[in-house]
């Protein structure tokens, strides 16, 4: 790699580290704007995407996820502009969103060019990453046990910002306890991918704290499924490779499971009150104001399905609408079908299904099985987020979520666009999936 190619996505790749880990932070520094406020480091990343996007502008043209994705969002913009005319406010969200994906684009080449196959070394980035967003997450909430507090201080500087009252939850640097329970669940399931080496293990343990300490019902319930799906993945190719008499064990995977049991009863033990506190919010949901709210959010998304359900509302333009009743959507999927309609979620369903399985074909038969290992827990925590836990609050079009999730598909995508045909000569399978 050239030098200065080597430096710019560094110093890119530096920045998305700071916008991931500061999140909703810099509103502390409010710009003033027609909009709102927006996040100054939000604003920053899609400006400094633009040098990686003209250095990378042919695999940017030559990628169909990405001009699938911005195809999509222009149509979705067409479909609101007919229905409601040019709505300003709805246009920016458009235009934000497409910025989105074009800055995770260059994130996912960059890592790419930073990373290479070299999993190992991507999951210790995206752990360490994830580890200091948790320690000054820990630190706000050392500031502001009352989240009330914080509230009001923003209020008093100017910024405007609407949030929860939460006390003692972790509500992180994004400033939503959900939010934050829901995207610490990927860096987890990544560190288990180098949790043998011991300072890696300690940030795998202190995410779980996080997690516990953020009492996200969403975003526990979301480990627990992608954990549980991941296991039986796992033990399903196990029986298969027993009964192909190919079954390999792993010191590694031996002492895991020792040690497991032992593990949980420490944690159960130094965190007592704050596990006995999580027990309360999953069996106390019937009668919770929280869940019930979310309820008569759900109605509300399909009242406005019924209303345009085959191509939408277009992105970001029903919420006019919300705002006139006082409603809100808490569902991301439902959020997905307002804004695309039933065609075009369908239709996005079934591209990235079929985009998953060219992908997963061709990393399964690199040398390595870390690449297809990572990308099949991507895979089960994006699809499960999408179909639970984005039930219970709109994480789908969150920068804090979309941004790193986003760059991590188009990592794998330019991974595999940088391997060879031979590479793919020992599958029929796989040689399909190269030539698509």
């Amino acid at each position: 790699m050239k030098p200065q190619y080597f430096r710019l996505n560094t110093a890119f790749l530096l920045l998305v580290f700071l916008f991931v880990v500061l999140g909703n932070l810099p509103r502390f520094v409010p710009i003033a704007g027609s909009f709102g406020n927006i996040n100054a480091s939000e604003l920053v990343l899609y400006l400094c995407a633009a040098p990686i996007l003209v250095k990378n502008f042919k695999r940017l043209i030559t990628s169909r996820a990405v001009l699938f994705l911005l195809c999509l969002n222009t149509f979705s913009l067409g479909v609101g502009i007919y229905h409601y005319g040019a709505a300003s406010d709805a246009i920016f969200y458009n235009i934000r969103l497409s910025a989105m994906i074009l800055s995770a684009f260059a994130a996912g080449v960059a890592m790419h060019w930073i990373f290479r196959d070299d999993i190992s070394r991507l999951a210790k980035a995206f752990t360490i990453t994830y580890g200091v967003a948790t320690v000054f997450s820990f630190v706000v909430l050392a500031m502001y046990p009352d989240s009330t507090v914080l509230w009001l201080k923003l209020e008093q500087m100017g910024i405007n910002f609407t949030g929860d009252p939460h006390q003692f939850r972790l509500v992180s640097t994004y400033l939503d306890p959900n939010f934050f329970g829901t995207i610490i669940v990927l860096p987890i399931l990544m560190a288990t991918m180098v949790i043998r080496h011991t300072h890696y293990f300690a940030i795998f343990l202190l995410m779980v704290v996080a997690l516990l300490f953020s009492f996200s019902r969403s975003g526990i319930s979301l480990a627990l499924f992608a954990f549980a799906c991941l296991f039986g993945i796992r033990l399903l190719s196990t029986v298969t490779q027993y009964q192909m008499k190919r079954i390999a064990v792993r010191p590694a995977h031996v002492y895991f499971l020792l040690l497991s049991p032992f593990l949980i009863l420490a944690l159960i033990y130094s965190f007592d009150s704050q596990i006995e506190r999580v027990i309360e919010r999953f069996t106390t949901t019937a009668a919770d104001n929280s869940a019930l709210s979310r309820v008569r959010a759900f109605q509300t998304g399909v009242d406005l399905i019924a209303e345009r359900p085959l191509l939408g509302h277009g992105y970001n333009f029903s919420i006019r609408q919300l705002f006139k009743t006082g409603t809100k959507v808490d569902s991301s999927l439902q959020l997905v079908i307002i804004s695309y309609g039933f065609v075009g979620t369908l239709v996005s369903f079934i591209a990235a299904g079929v985009w998953a399985w060219v992908i997963s074909s061709k990393l399964r038969l690199l040398a390595s099985p870390q690449p297809y290992l990572l990308f099949k827990k991507l895979v089960v925590y994006t699809a499960l987020t999408l179909l639970w836990a984005g039930h219970f609050n709109q994480i789908v079009f969150y920068p804090f979520w979309l941004l790193p999730v986003l760059a991590l598909f188009f990592y794998f995508d330019q991974l595999c666009v940088s391997l060879k045909p031979h590479h793919f000569a020992r599958s029929r399978h796989a040689t399909l999936a190269y030539s698509l």
